[in-house]
């Protein structure tokens, strides 16, 4: 399966950029291949959702789903090439707390998802003029902690009897637009729209859902 994911995103790339690589060959006036670089940070949220099989099982049956809202920052870093494709390493963490998860109500104060990523990302950029829209894909790896906590108080030192910790490493593949807005010919506003692919051991697990960025890009 991961390989599978690998090629369809190979070849997904492949045909985003056979427009951009036959514009070049068309142009009366060769190009250079390096156009400059571009990087910053990156607030989100999102919305994530999957499977957790080391989650909890409460007395009434229901599992402590992770799934709900999540808040984080991060960042990317690209370097320009020929016209429009820009490729380069993007980084990110976020967190979910208890009060965002679905069963908060079964979930004590100090209970979290923490997710932490960063992977190789390429894309087609078209400058026009104040707009910079962009289309292109992420890929990479990471890791989840989970913090369940069904009892105590997380201000208190004493010590807890029925909580869960646990850590797991995924691969996610990330497709994504987006759209930069020029405020200056160096600074750049961003908007960014993905959807997270995760995978654990060749099957969709947590974490996996939209998430929406807004930062500041420094171009040169």
């Amino acid at each position: 399966m991961r390989y599978k994911i690998l090629l369809l995103t190979a070849l997904f790339l492949s045909l985003l950029l056979l427009p951009v690589q036959a514009g070049e060959v068309n142009d009366t006036v060769p190009r250079r291949v390096y156009q400059g670089f571009s990087g910053g940070m990156m607030l989100h949220t999102g919305y994530l959702f999957g499977t957790d099989k080391a989650a909890p099982v409460a007395a009434d049956g229901r599992s402590y789903s992770p799934q709900g809202a999540l808040f984080g920052i991060g960042g990317a870093l690209r370097v320009h090439l020929w016209k429009h494709l820009r490729t380069g390493f993007e980084g990110f963490v976020s967190t979910m707390y208890s009060g965002l998860m679905d069963n908060r109500d079964m979930l004590r104060p100090g209970s979290y998802m923490r997710i932490g990523c960063g992977g190789v990302l390429a894309d087609a950029c078209w400058r026009m003029d104040k707009a910079w829209p962009y289309v292109g894909a992420a890929m990479g790896g990471g890791a989840m902690r989970s913090l369940y906590m069904l009892d105590g108080d997380q201000d208190t030192w004493e010590r807890q009897s029925d909580s869960y910790f646990h850590k797991q490493s995924f691969f996610y593949v990330t497709p994504y637009v987006g759209c930069d807005y020029c405020m200056t010919r160096k600074l750049h506003l961003t908007f960014r729209l993905d959807w997270m692919l995760a995978f654990h051991h060749n099957e969709l697990t947590m974490p996996t859902g939209p998430r929406l960025y807004l930062g500041l890009m420094f171009t040169h």
